[in-house]
C-alpha cells in the first residue's frame, strides 16, 4: 500500500513538473513572436527650456500702464528656448500655454493683457476678458520652430499689465495674479 502511495504522489509531481515546463515554454514563445520591431531612431534629447527666474508670472500690485510703455512696466516672465545639433533632422513645434490660473474676478476685462514676444517680435497677444472660470489659455498655438542654424536658441518675454483707459481704474489696483507658463515640445521626422 505504502509503495501505490509513492507512485501515486511521484505521479501527480511529474505531472505538475511536465505542466509547468511545457506552460513557460509556451508563454516564452509567444513572448518572443510577439515582439513589435518598430524601425527609426530615439530622440534622446529635447528643446532646453530655461526660464530666467521661475516658471510662474504673478502680480499683486496691478497698476494701470499705458500700452506704450509696457515694455518697461509690466510684469515679465523671460524664458529661452534652445535646440541643440542634435534636433536639426527633426521638425520641433512649440506651444505656450498659461496653466493654473488664479486671479481676482475684477481683473477678467479685456483691459487686462498679455502679450508673448519672440526675439522681441509678437507671436501672442489677447486679454483675459473672456477667461470665465478657465485655469488655462493658450497664449500661442502650436508654432514649428525652424532656425537656418544649429545650435539656435530664442528668447521670449511674456508680459501681463491693466491697460490704462482713462477711466478711474482704482477699485483694480492691488487685485492678485498669478499663473504657471507651460511650454509643450514635439517633435517630429
Amino acid at each position: 500500500m505504502e509503495f501505490k502511495k509513492l507512485l501515486l504522489v511521484l505521479g501527480i509531481t511529474m505531472f505538475l513538473f511536465v505542466g509547468i515546463l511545457f506552460g513557460s515554454s509556451y508563454a516564452w514563445y509567444a513572448y518572443k513572436n510577439a515582439e513589435t520591431k518598430v524601425s527609426g531612431e530615439a530622440v534622446n534629447e529635447m528643446p532646453t527650456i530655461i526660464f530666467s527666474q521661475t516658471e510662474y508670472i504673478y502680480s499683486n500690485t496691478t497698476m494701470p500702464i499705458d500700452d506704450n510703455d509696457r515694455y518697461n512696466y509690466a510684469n515679465k516672465n523671460s524664458f529661452t528656448i534652445s535646440l541643440n545639433k542634435n534636433l536639426e533632422k527633426y521638425q520641433t513645434g512649440v506651444k505656450i500655454i498659461l496653466k493654473d490660473i488664479v486671479m481676482d474676478d475684477a481683473l477678467k476685462i479685456p483691459n487686462y493683457k498679455y502679450e508673448l514676444l519672440e526675439d522681441g517680435i509678437m507671436v501672442g497677444s489677447g486679454n483675459f476678458g473672456l477667461i470665465g472660470n478657465a485655469k488655462e489659455i493658450e497664449i500661442m498655438p502650436m508654432k514649428v520652430l525652424t532656425p537656418s542654424v544649429y545650435p539656435k536658441t530664442y528668447n521670449y518675454d511674456l508680459l501681463v499689465w491693466l491697460s490704462e483707459d482713462g477711466s478711474n481704474q482704482n477699485d483694480l489696483m492691488n487685485k492678485n495674479f498669478r499663473a504657471k507658463v507651460n511650454v509643450i515640445s514635439a517633435i517630429k521626422r
